[in-house]
């Protein structure tokens, strides 16, 4: 009987600690408690190239993981999803460089909250047998859309080449990069602007690298977008959504291995391509989201013109969140 007692004892004994370990690891630690709690599925709109670089690096990384989120992507055109964002029916967008600066000027109730590039890094593409923007005159351009940074860096490259972008050449919408460079091989049309590093998929094929935007006419190239609405009524979530893409912006500058294996897997480039425009974004992706302050002076001054009336960077862009975590994240 003493020993039935005992043993009884004994195995009492031990499901009480196993009860306290279990409370203490998963009810008092933090890091146990962060694992089990919650995900919230979030709609974002995004671009299928290289604007959304950093997303895909969240993703890639589980940085959204980590802070309770779990993006679900739309490939949608930038109008429709920043009128779709509005209305509700989607969370966040990457249009928040040309696109989504201009619809918040004109009156829509959304902010850039992170920009994830310090500018557009844009080469105009031609087929092999142009060697410069003049020869151009008279012959096709696929650009994305009529306006956004595609369309102004494009203006301006042929601009600088001593042509008028409203005469001399024409101007054809044909969407994502991926579809203007097919044109371009397909011979639709004579010349592109393409980002990194699809202007290197391009010129390892023989086709002629005309001009670049650096530091000639550079604006943001992408931008996270967020309604006022959610700003005010959410701002916590919005950090949590803000503070992955900082890491995914610092993870992306300094690990250049899995940098590099994620343009090959995403854009289905080989390693020598993808290490050529891994080097080159290197100057382009922004390590705080800020974007650079030139390229928003250049976009707020097309603003202007556009819309006819003077525009100020708190009017469309609101750093306020991303600020609070950079100082949380030093």
């Amino acid at each position: 009987m003493t020993g039935d007692r005992t043993a009884s004892q004994t195995k009492h004994g031990v499901l009480a600690f196993l009860c306290y370990l279990y409370l203490l690891l998963v009810v008092a630690s933090p890091a146990r408690a962060a694992q089990v709690r919650e995900i919230k599925e979030v709609k974002v709109a995004y671009p299928p190239s290289m604007a959304s670089v950093t997303l895909m690096t969240g993703i890639k990384q589980k940085f959204f993981d980590d802070e309770g989120l779990r993006p679900t992507l739309l490939i949608i055109t930038s109008d429709l999803a920043l009128k779709s964002q509005v209305v509700g029916e989607i969370d966040y967008t990457l249009f928040g460089g040309g696109s989504g600066l201009l619809a918040a000027a004109q009156g829509l109730p959304i902010k850039s909250v992170h920009l994830p590039h310090k500018f557009a890094d844009l080469t105009l593409v031609a087929r092999p047998e142009f060697k410069s923007v003049a020869q151009l005159r008279g012959k096709k351009i696929a650009i994305s859309s009529f306006s956004g940074a595609v369309y102004t860096s494009t203006r301006a490259m042929v601009s600088a080449g001593g042509l008028d972008p409203d005469k001399d050449v024409v101007m054809l919408a044909m969407g994502r990069e991926n579809v203007r460079l097919q044109a371009l091989f397909a011979g639709s049309v004579e010349a592109t602007p393409l980002p990194v590093p699809l202007h290197a998929v391009a010129e390892d094929k023989g086709y002629s690298l005309l001009a670049d935007i650096e530091g000639k006419f550079e604006v943001p190239f992408s931008g996270l977008t967020v309604t006022d609405k959610k700003l005010k009524e959410n701002p916590e979530e919005v950090k949590k959504f803000i503070r992955a893409m900082v890491r995914a912006g610092l993870f992306f500058l300094n690990h250049r291995p899995e940098s590099v294996a994620l343009y090959m897997d995403w854009l289905k480039l080989s390693k020598p391509i993808a290490e050529k425009g891994y080097a080159r974004s290197l100057k382009t992706v922004s390590p705080d989201g800020l974007g650079k302050e030139s390229a928003i002076r250049t976009q707020l001054d097309l603003i202007k013109k556009t819309t006819g009336k003077e525009v100020k960077q708190e009017d469309v862009i609101d750093f306020t969140l991303l600020r609070q975590v950079l100082a949380e994240m030093k």
